[in-house]
């Protein structure tokens, strides 16, 4: 069973929080990886199928993690271009006005 957990952190350190979980579920996916092939090469086949089947849930658990990331980073670019826009619009409702009159 999977449970959602939330919580928040500084908008600027959001592109640095999605870095933090992508190096986790690598670290993670590549312990797999190699507990399989240490098994392989003991010859431990039975191990090697054990391992094989836990990589395999990993990886399903890190479709999730991907799927929620790019959730993350999609809202993460709107909220970029919300502010831009923003900063557009004050921009140019600040331009000096020209008296003509000299």
């Amino acid at each position: 069973m999977r449970a959602n957990i939330t919580y928040s952190v500084d908008m600027q350190s959001i592109p640095e929080e999605v870095t933090r979980i992508t190096m986790s579920e690598a670290s993670n996916l590549s312990g797999d990886f190699y507990k399989i092939e240490k098994a392989l090469r003991d010859r431990n086949f039975t191990e090697a199928r054990n391992k094989i089947m836990s990589a395999r849930q990993s990886l399903g658990n890190a479709d999730i993690r991907l799927f929620e990331l790019d959730q993350i980073v999609s809202s993460y670019i709107e909220m970029i271009n919300q502010g831009e826009e923003e900063v557009s619009e004050e921009e140019s409702s600040e331009e000096p006005e020209i008296n003509e009159d000299g």
